[in-house]
């Protein structure tokens, strides 16, 4: 799940995820990887990622 995570967020932003990103998506339990994939449909930037990952 974490890689398909991954892979959805670096297509979505150019492959342009930080290695700090992608530490704490590896991170994530199933569930909040669940909620961060339903999620990354209203990101418009890396910033809204970064705000999401931070309100955990």
């Amino acid at each position: 799940m974490q890689r398909l995570t991954l892979g959805l967020l670096e297509r979505k932003f150019s492959g342009e995820i930080t290695e700090s990103i992608r530490e704490n998506i590896q991170q994530l339990s199933m569930e909040k990887l669940e909620d961060l994939g339903g999620a990354i449909l209203s990101f418009n930037s890396l910033e809204d990622l970064s705000n999401w990952l931070a309100e955990l």
